[in-house]
Order: C-alpha cells, then sequence, then structure tokens
C-alpha cells in the first residue's frame, strides 16, 4: 500500500502538525518514543497495524478539534492520500509552507489553531486546496476512504473478495 509508505515518508511534518512530540505520539498508538524516531528516520519500516493505529488517532483528533485541523486534513490528502491532485508546483510550495510553519505548533510558539488558519489561507491563495477537503466530515468520507484501502489490501491476500 502506498499510502503506508507516503505517511512514513511525511510522519515527522505530520506529527509536528498535530503538535505531538515522537513520546506523546508513541503513547497514543502504544509504541515507544524511539520507536517513533526510528520510523521518521527510516530505521524502522512502518507496519499496516502501525499505519491503521496512526491513522485511527489522528483521526480522532480531527474529530474532536475540526477548526483547529483543516492544516492536518488537507496535509494528510496532500502527502498521503492523494498527492495525485495536486500539481508540482502547489505541492512544493504547500511542503515549504508546512514545514516552516508546523514547528511553532510543537514548540509552543502558536497555536495549532492559528497556525492552522494562517497555512489554509496560504493554501487558498495558491490555489491548492483540493475540492472539498477542508470542509470534508470526518464520519464517512476520510474515514471509508483510507481504512476502506487498508481493509481491502488485507481481504485481497486473505483470498477474500
Amino acid at each position: 500500500m502506498e499510502e503506508i509508505q507516503r505517511m512514513q515518508d511525511n510522519l515527522l511534518l505530520i506529527r509536528r502538525t498535530v503538535g505531538w512530540t515522537a513520546e506523546e505520539f508513541g503513547d497514543q498508538i502504544g509504541v515507544t518514543r524511539q520507536t517513533i524516531n526510528n520510523i521518521e528516520s527510516g530505521r524502522n519500516k512502518l507496519t499496516k497495524t502501525q499505519y491503521i493505529a496512526m491513522r485511527s488517532v489522528i483521526e480522532a483528533e480531527m474529530a474532536k478539534h475540526p477548526d483547529e485541523t483543516q492544516m492536518l486534513r488537507t496535509l494528510l490528502d496532500m502527502l498521503v492520500d492523494h498527492p495525485e491532485n495536486y500539481s508540482k508546483e502547489d505541492y512544493e510550495s504547500l511542503l515549504e509552507k508546512a514545514n516552516m510553519m508546523s514547528p511553532s505548533i510543537l514548540a509552543g510558539t502558536s497555536t495549532r489553531e492559528n497556525v492552522s488558519k494562517e497555512w489554509m489561507k496560504a493554501a487558498g491563495a495558491v490555489g491548492a486546496v483540493a475540492a472539498g477537503v477542508a470542509g470534508v466530515p470526518l464520519a464517512g468520507a476520510i474515514i471509508g476512504g483510507w481504512l476502506g484501502k487498508a481493509i481491502k489490501t488485507i481481504s485481497r491476500k486473505s483470498g477474500d473478495k
């Protein structure tokens, strides 16, 4: 599943955008800080189980704080779920802005909500926000998308249709 590799490749940025340290994120999914650091650095490969756990806690965080996590929702769409929906220029521009802005969330110098609002303005200015991503209700569209792919992949491997 390509999404797992894309998640691993962008995990540091995604985690910073949520505002969690490696230890906090590890606690959320039941692994150590070192495991998160090893996945982020590429020393360990992200497993399907870890991917599902990560996406689940991230989705729960977005459901709990929708106004604070618009940037996160769009980053997941752009970096993990649908990178093909973004032009190379928009992708690179938004990635650069996200890498500049997200550390301030983790450092506590700006709130996740303020960073998200500013980043969404920048994303809107580039015209790169995929239609509907910023306002998608979580229950059906997002969970049905990423989890459905993961389950479908598991079913194919086990011989189910």
